[in-house]
């Protein structure tokens, strides 16, 4: 009876025992469950923090650009209203730039100077009105100056007038520096560049081909206007089919668009009769003190500072980077 006993409370000892066996893999479990569920959570947690620090980044990087912005925006707004003001005054200062292309090509710096004032008030203009900024770019000009242009205004002026006038030019250079650069420049453009005079030989035949096949004349030595030029400076072509002609001495040439005629000339003193005037536009190169003055700045720079002058060119190659 003992014996009995003693076995019911083992086998009640053992059935609890496995209870509790059968409970501690449960809890091992749930326990193995929540350790997964916690590194997940931690992960996670981990992912929300590096999104929030970026997204905190991002908001910053943001509140940074708005607040840029804010100035630039003030910045544009002043861009915009010296645009609008440039727009307004287009139409002035294109007409100054006309006038003094037509009118003052052949007149010395200081009554450049006194007639364009005269213009502005006239026109109401306020602001300085300079030729050369308003025709062409800095670095425009730089590369007429690397051709071997001289550095002072009046030659800036009228290499600009050069080659923008519609009618041909006249140049009055005593001392061939206007006819250098010109040649120059012109071959750096790929122009097919003849030079001749009048008084050479064969200048009839050299003037038709030109003509002909739409080269580029520069005749030197000019003393006066030839009667067979003067087709030529009237602009009288005709139409002949899909082809044009002017008429050149006693012969009808075909003519090329492409065709360009520079008259040039040493005698700062050279009387052309009115018809011939009114058909050239003269351009005079002849040194004025403050041009000489502007001249002799540009070489004793460039030879005692040449670091300066290649400083001042890289910065206008910048500004007009910055402008485009």
């Amino acid at each position: 009876a003992e014996l009995e006993k003693l076995e019911k409370n083992l086998h009640k000892s053992q059935k609890k025992l496995d209870e509790a066996d059968h409970q501690l893999k449960k809890l091992e479990s749930k326990l193995k469950e929540s350790k997964k569920s916690f590194k997940n959570m931690t992960s996670e947690a981990e992912r929300l923090k590096a999104s929030l620090e970026k997204a905190e980044a991002v908001l910053n990087g943001a509140q940074e650009l708005l607040s840029k912005l804010g100035g630039e925006k003030e910045r544009w707004d002043s861009q915009c209203r010296a645009l609008d003001e440039e727009l307004h005054m287009l139409p002035k200062l294109s007409l100054l730039a006309a006038a003094f292309n037509v009118y003052l090509g052949g007149s010395p710096e200081d009554e450049r100077e006194s007639q364009i004032q005269k213009w502005q008030k006239i026109l109401n203009v306020q602001d300085a009105f300079l030729f050369q900024r308003f025709m062409k770019t800095e670095s425009q000009l730089l590369q007429y100056k690397a051709e071997g242009l001289p550095a002072d205004d009046l030659s800036i002026q009228n290499s600009i007038v050069i080659l923008e006038t519609s009618q041909v030019p006249l140049i009055i250079d005593p001392a061939s520096q206007a006819v250098e650069w010109l040649k120059t420049h012109l071959q750096n453009q790929q122009a097919t560049v003849e030079v001749t005079t009048l008084a050479h030989e064969r200048f009839a035949t050299t003037f038709e081909l030109a003509v002909r096949f739409g080269k580029t004349l520069i005749v030197t030595e000019v003393d006066k206007v030839e009667p067979m030029l003067y087709p030529i400076l009237r602009n009288d072509l005709m139409s002949a089919g899909p082809k044009k002609t002017v008429q050149v001495g006693d012969k009808q040439i075909d003519w090329q668009d492409s065709f360009r005629l520079y008259l040039v000339t040493r005698d700062t003193h050279i009387a052309l009769p009115p018809d011939a005037k009114n058909l050239i536009n003269e351009v005079n190169f002849a040194i004025t003190r403050s041009g000489l003055e502007g001249q002799l700045l540009g070489v004793t720079i460039q030879h005692e500072k040449p670091e300066l002058e290649e400083q001042k060119s890289k910065l206008l190659h910048q500004e007009e980077e910055y402008k485009m």
